[in-house]
């Protein structure tokens, strides 16, 4: 479920979203009705409940002596991440003056699972301009990042970011965002990674295990984009296979 998995990247746990869930279902409930509708333990409720209201993400009243809890509206998530994202930016400019006075000529990123993938797109973002994809497996990323593939297009036209993707002749997927422009190689031109290029930024993503890996460094980056700009002039404006 979409769901589950979107609340997750906000942090919270697969309990604490089975009980926000159900209080969203049931409108204010005591703990034992919570536990007849999630089928939790009553110890790890509490648990779940007392983490939510630190969040701020469930409230509570005491009736006779019952404490009786109620999910807070669900916009209350996107306010939190608002939050989030001011004390960042509050404090972004005293993080930037750390690394400020020492430049360095390269340095490499690591990240496992679905997390850093995203990091490389609101990168990406962060960047702007025109960046350039080799070895695009389309329909892996809808499998797996569909939500945030979705959204990142949509970002992409606001801030007028185009790209340019290299991927396989063979395909039956391939993402119709007007920002991005294909072509087709055959198959044995590609590795097992897809990699990105941006800004004086390389980022590979490899997918068993799932990880992302980020170098920054400008000699590295115009290397990958001379590579890059050969491969296009040779590369097929159709794939083989029929759109789907």
């Amino acid at each position: 479920m979409k769901i589950y998995e979107t609340l997750e990247e906000t942090g919270l746990k697969k309990g604490e979203i089975k009980v926000y869930l159900a209080l969203l279902k049931l409108g204010s409930s005591p703990i034992s009705k919570l536990k007849e509708s999630t089928g939790l333990h009553r110890t790890t409720i509490y648990d779940f409940v007392e983490k939510l209201l630190n969040r701020a993400l469930v409230s509570y009243n005491t009736q006779k002596g019952v404490r009786y809890y109620k999910a807070t509206e669900p916009r209350r998530l996107l306010e939190e991440l608002k939050e989030k994202e001011e004390k960042i930016k509050a404090i972004l400019p005293e993080i930037e003056k750390i690394t400020k006075d020492s430049p360095k000529d390269i340095s490499v990123e690591t990240y496992r699972g679905r997390e850093g993938n995203i990091i490389l797109m609101n990168d990406i973002l962060e960047t702007g301009g025109e960046y350039l994809v080799l070895s695009a497996e389309e329909q892996r990323f809808e499998e797996i990042f569909s939500i945030h593939i979705a959204q990142h297009f949509k970002k992409e036209k606001m801030l007028g970011i185009t790209s340019r993707a290299l991927t396989r002749e063979d395909t039956d997927f391939y993402f119709k965002a007007p920002t991005t422009t294909y072509r087709f190689l055959p198959k044995n031109f590609f590795g097992p990674t897809a990699i990105a290029i941006y800004g004086d930024k390389v980022g590979f993503f490899i997918w068993e295990p799932l990880s992302t890996i980020i170098i920054k460094n400008k000699e590295l980056a115009e290397g990958y984009k001379k590579h890059f700009e050969l491969l296009w002039k040779t590369a097929k404006k159709k794939p083989l296979s029929k759109k789907k």
